[in-house]
């Protein structure tokens, strides 16, 4: 295998893996929790089964999460009107709030972390990572065709 190549994946494993880290610590609150805030705000009002198809976590988790947040204020939760064997969930006012804080958090560490990066040297790495996103797309395609 050539070195660079070697290199260039073990710097880019990395590299996601210690901005995520950073992250999650900037923020004081995990990926999945920001992922289901992320997801209520977005769409509304939203059931826990569609919550747990949407972030693909086991229900036990959604449940475990949903009650920490409604205990914190940031969610509520009520019987679906047209079918009460479901629970709807939703950002309280709080929660509205705690989402514009994530994404204005958000934008203060990408700043960070972009400081001293000149734009061109941006762009060059977006087109390398566009690149390999198309690749892996590509490996893939052909993984699902030999199946």
């Amino acid at each position: 295998m050539d070195v660079l190549e070697d290199t260039f994946f073990q710097h880019l494993t990395s590299a996601c893996y210690e901005t995520r880290q950073a992250f999650d610590h900037h923020v004081g609150m995990s990926q999945l929790r920001r992922q289901l805030l992320i997801l209520l705000f977005e769409t509304g009002e939203i059931s826990h089964a569609a919550v747990q198809q949407h972030l693909a976590v086991d229900g036990a988790t959604i449940t475990r999460l949903v009650k920490q947040f409604e205990s914190e204020g940031v969610l509520s939760r009520r019987l679906d009107p047209k079918d009460n064997r479901y629970m709807l969930v939703s950002l309280t006012v709080s929660g509205q709030q705690r989402v514009a804080e994530l994404s204005a958090a958000h934008r203060h560490f990408q700043a960070q972390l972009l400081a001293g990066i000149p734009k061109e040297e941006q762009e060059m790495a977006l087109r390398v990572l566009e690149r390999l996103r198309t690749n892996v797309r590509a490996l893939q395609d052909e993984n699902q065709q030999q199946k």
